[in-house]
């Protein structure tokens, strides 16, 4: 770490997401501390400054609004707050403007525009010092995009396994960072099969909906929409209590993520 660089906290639990954010940020003038829980960040908060923290809202444990809440009452409390979330309820996004968020990055977002934003913050607030009087009056005189949800334009017509309309529509056309990105989300593939069947026989609705609230966002980043589809619907499944939905759509995400294993000849070997 250089510790002439401000410093940036990324708070984020699904491994793949994660590596988006570390590729996208690479080679930015900064030092990218990653952790999955607010209670871990919590800890890294304590124990250094940061210029910037990025969160997820759904998390393990504390949620993410609740870690920003902790952050406005402890003495790093001029550390500008980035939400990066799949979704926003009117109600949660009425509160993230009274703790006087600098913005909320919708998921799936392309590299340009996470880059644009962490540039953004951290040109009106260099690492160490307060947050300005414009960014902690609620937003005031921040651009407009920083303050509503953001998101990358999606084609209509992108098929199930739009590669392509994918390099361009969230890695700016980078086809070697998109291959970097999906190689690491194939790795993870097993991993989050093996999760959803566990959580599935455990009849773990909390656990399995944040677990299709996360591939919701990487499979679109990949450019697999319908498969996305597949997880955004069991996701609502869960939050409905609907048991038998959520069954058959993890049945139909998880044949889809196997086939995307298969695809790639990395469907993991039984016994």
């Amino acid at each position: 770490m250089n510790p002439a660089h401000p410093a940036v906290l990324l708070v984020e639990d699904d491994a793949s997401i994660a590596r988006f954010v570390t590729l996208a940020l690479e080679g930015m003038p900064l030092n990218l501390v990653s952790c999955a829980s607010a209670e871990q960040a919590q800890s890294l908060l304590q124990s250094q400054p940061f210029a910037l923290l990025i969160t997820d809202l759904m998390l393990p444990g504390a949620s993410g609004v609740e870690l920003i809440e902790w952050l406005r009452s402890s003495p790093q409390a001029g550390c500008s707050a980035v939400v990066f979330s799949a979704g926003v309820r009117a109600d949660v996004a009425l509160r993230l403007e009274q703790l006087q968020v600098w913005g909320v990055l919708r998921k799936p977002v392309s590299v340009a525009q996470l880059v644009d934003c962490v540039e953004s913050v951290l040109a009106a607030q260099p690492a160490g010092s307060p947050a300005p009087a414009s960014v902690q009056a609620a937003g005031a005189d921040v651009p407009v995009d920083m303050q509503v949800d953001m998101q990358a334009d999606v084609p209509a017509d992108m098929p199930a396994d739009g590669g392509p309309a994918a390099v361009s529509s969230y890695f700016g056309g980078d086809a070697a960072l998109f291959h970097s990105y999906r190689a690491s989300c194939l790795a993870q593939l097993p991993d989050d099969v093996a999760l959803g069947e566990n959580l599935l026989a455990a009849r773990d609705a909390a656990a399995l909906r944040r677990l299709a609230h996360n591939l919701k966002s990487v499979l679109r980043l990949l450019g697999h929409e319908q498969a996305s589809g597949l997880a955004q619907t069991l996701e609502q499944a869960c939050l409905a209590s609907d048991w038998a939905g959520a069954t058959d759509a993890w049945r139909q995400l998880g044949a889809a993520l196997l086939g995307m294993l298969d695809g790639a000849g990395q469907r993991p070997r039984r016994g």
